[in-house]
């Protein structure tokens, strides 16, 4: 019987998608749910999951993909799925090898016992993928553990782009009383200020300050007219002294 599930790492998941399209993305997810099937992906199989995308689109995935001679793998995934079975594997051995009781009173660890056991907890309370092939679904369990945390990725490197972002979690916490949860909500916060900038430096920056500038919690396109302040969202406006507003632009300005 084939392991339902494999460990799923937001790091590494942000890392390969957090500049792909929407519809590279969805490909990605299906490819990476069919390494459960299948630990290569075949030409013909790629082929099928890229059938509706642009060329473009196309190229964006394969950057992404590592090539064999077989087909095309996510590397990280593929190694998620070996470690998770020879983890397996290496419990099911210390099962059968394991002596009675009464017979080993120290406790001794059996020979079958391989190193990467002594992260058992760590392992387990991973966020794991687990799928349903016969309904088609996709879940996921396990969340909250103290498992590997992702590295944020920025849309930008720049200095100037990593202190407007530090006022801007700054700006949140004192206003807003909010801070990111995990680097996993972060991560989020900053690729979907990514998108909403089509990836212009200067117009995510410009997004940060229009939001701080009216009082918003969260990132709206960029409006360029001179007209009406009001959240998108339909929420309502924040209304803020004078003297805040003050402070802000001192902040901005000493950046």
């Amino acid at each position: 019987m084939k392991d339902p599930a494999f460990l799923f790492y937001p790091g590494d998941y942000f890392r390969d998608t957090q500049c792909l399209s929407d519809n590279v993305q969805a490909v990605y997810v299906r490819i990476m749910c069919e390494h459960m099937r299948n630990i290569c992906i075949s030409h013909t199989q790629l082929a099928f999951f890229t059938k509706n995308l642009s060329a473009e689109e196309t190229s964006q995935l394969l950057s992404i993909l590592i090539k064999t001679n077989e087909g095309y793998q996510i590397e990280w995934v593929v190694d998620s799925i070996l470690k998770r079975k020879a983890y397996t594997e290496s419990r099911r051995n210390n099962r059968k090898g394991k002596p009675k009781e009464n017979d080993n009173p120290t406790k001794k660890s059996p020979s079958t016992y391989v190193s990467h056991m002594e992260n058992e907890g760590e392992i387990e309370s991973e966020i794991v993928i687990v799928s349903d092939n016969d309904n088609g679904i996709v879940t996921e369990r396990g969340k909250g553990g103290v498992g590997e945390k992702p590295n944020l990725i920025y849309p930008f490197e720049s200095e100037n782009f990593l202190n407007q972002w530090k006022v801007w979690k700054q700006y949140t916490d004192e206003q807003h009383d909010f801070a990111f949860y995990s680097e996993t909500t972060e991560q989020a916060a900053l690729s979907k200020l990514g998108k909403l900038s089509k990836y212009d430096e200067a117009t995510a920056i410009a997004i940060m300050h229009q939001s701080m500038a009216n009082g918003w919690k969260g990132f709206f396109e960029e409006n360029t007219t001179h007209g009406s302040t009001k959240q998108p969202s339909g929420k309502g406006e924040s209304s803020y002294s004078d003297a805040f507003k003050r402070k802000i632009v001192g902040r901005l300005q000493s950046e």
